[in-house]
């Protein structure tokens, strides 16, 4: 029975790993229809989302880290702010941009609950 309930687990996380990953390749090719692009290639799109996802897992790599080296186990706003500053991201700029630019999903996008594998992500200090 363990073996059933490890695979359909595995099945769970594939699919919302492609899930999270159709809609990251959907977002970037609208930023880029936003920005003023009319054509690209397909390997193009997929080269920008492949960045862009790297990109958001070594913010949170650095979160966690900046969390860390505070002696706490869970993130919070303060560390991404160090994140931001760490890595010269302009806050300001960002919030500018949202709200000069009105882009919306081509669909409702419903909240996805990504399994962690079965690790215990719920232990209390």
């Amino acid at each position: 029975m363990a073996h059933a309930s490890s695979s359909v687990l595995q099945f769970r996380v594939a699919m919302s790993n492609k899930y999270a990953s159709h809609m990251l390749d959907v977002s970037v090719a609208q930023i880029c229809t936003t920005i003023g692009w009319t054509t690209a290639h397909k390997s193009s799109l997929q080269f920008l989302s492949y960045s862009a996802e790297r990109y958001m897992h070594k913010i949170a790599e650095l979160v966690k880290q900046f969390a860390e080296l505070n002696n706490r186990t869970t993130p919070n706003m303060d560390d991404l702010a160090f994140v931001f500053n760490y890595l010269s991201i302009e806050v300001d700029e960002m919030v500018e941009y949202c709200k000069n630019v009105h882009a919306q999903l081509p669909y409702d996008v419903s909240c996805v609950s990504i399994p962690n594998g079965g690790e215990i992500s719920n232990i209390q200090e």
